[in-house]
């Protein structure tokens, strides 16, 4: 007969002042002190690396590199490719941060994992390259969105977009990002909410726009088996012949890889999140698994919606995706679909 003294799961969950007992004991467990208040659900957990990872950011802002860079060959199946590994490795992520689940994140599990001798030194490259990446990441990002804003305020206007003026929209972006964030989870959440039918709901809803309004799409052959190497300079040999096709696929999945990327933030939450050895790894797993197959929708979707693949390349705009906008539902369609691209890298920075 089971002891009914031993602490049930109710027990163990219970919440006081914000806090779950569990996920306290968890922190004490690993050398921690409850200090974050927990007002994070599993879909915001969830919601967090989802917003970050973007798919309506990552793949309009390396479009025209996919579409150079091996072409929709490339970019389509490269995506499933990569998707499949980098669950692969949310898997793994996932079933340490079930274990560990701190705010430190990766370079805390490196320390929890290493020989005590070589703790601090593991500990202290992942950190580094953490911040390196959030570094690279937040500027890509943000000047993306800042690009995106100088591109959209170009259609049916004289407006004309330089280096300084795009430089100002890039600071004024990080400024309000910056701001945002510094009113804390209590608000963040909200947002984050808002982020993730923003990117759920808009992302369908561009597909379905550009796909119904397109005056002919592209066959099945062109989006599945076209490969274009146009890494040559000012037209001369690309890649494929100077080395290999492979090489040139290699370096042309890089539009999936940079942007499935960001699904550890789920981990730096679990101390804001209840329940935080389970909410964490589900947000792990979802965030990537979601974002997979909604970045194939829209992949699909922009590639079929193509016109002219050299008018799309050399577009004017400067943009690839801009100019499909342009070709499938006109001016002011392009400019609503311009405004969902923007505020989804807009949410994505501000959740970096």
């Amino acid at each position: 007969m089971a002891d009914s003294n031993l602490p049930t799961e109710d027990s163990r969950t219970v919440e006081m002042g914000g806090v779950h007992i569990g996920d306290e004991a968890e922190l004490a467990r690993m050398g921690y002190k409850q200090e974050l208040r927990r007002d994070l659900t599993l879909l915001q957990n969830f919601g967090v690396s989802f917003s970050i990872i973007s798919v309506i950011t990552g793949i309009p802002s390396l479009f025209l590199f996919g579409l150079t860079t091996g072409g929709p060959a490339v970019m389509v199946w490269g995506w499933v490719v990569v998707a499949f590994f980098t669950m692969l490795v949310g898997l793994a992520m996932a079933e340490i941060c079930s274990a560990h689940p701190t705010s430190g994140g990766p370079y805390f599990w490196a320390a929890m994992i290493s020989k005590p001798q070589g703790a601090p030194f593991a500990s202290w490259v992942t950190g580094w390259f953490n911040l390196m990446g959030q570094v690279a990441v937040t500027t890509g990002i943000s000047f993306a969105c800042a690009t995106f804003i100088s591109t959209a305020a170009t259609i049916g206007t004289n407006y004309e977009p330089n280096s300084h003026k795009t430089i100002g929209i890039y600071a004024a972006v990080l400024f309000a990002q910056g701001t945002i964030n510094t009113f804390g989870v209590r608000i963040l959440k909200y947002l984050n909410n808002v982020s993730v039918w923003w990117h759920a709901l808009g992302t369908t809803s561009l597909v379905i726009a550009i796909l119904a309004a397109a005056p002919k799409l592209q066959s099945g052959k062109f989006v599945f088996r076209t490969f274009i190497d146009g890494t040559g300079v000012d037209g001369g040999i690309g890649w494929s012949q100077r080395a290999s096709p492979a090489y040139v696929a290699v370096i042309g999945v890089l539009m999936a890889q940079y942007t499935l990327t960001g699904f550890d933030a789920s981990a730096h939450m679990t101390e804001e999140t209840h329940n935080a050895a389970r909410s964490g790894p589900i947000g792990i797993i979802m965030s990537i698994g979601v974002s997979a197959f909604l970045g194939w929708f829209l992949l699909l979707g922009l590639l079929f919606s193509i016109q002219d693949y050299g008018r799309t390349v050399a577009s004017p705009t400067g943009e690839p995706v801009t100019q499909i906008f342009l070709d499938t539902v006109g001016e002011k369609g392009a400019i609503v679909l311009m405004v969902i691209v923007i505020g989804a890298m807009f949410f994505c920075g501000t959740f970096l």
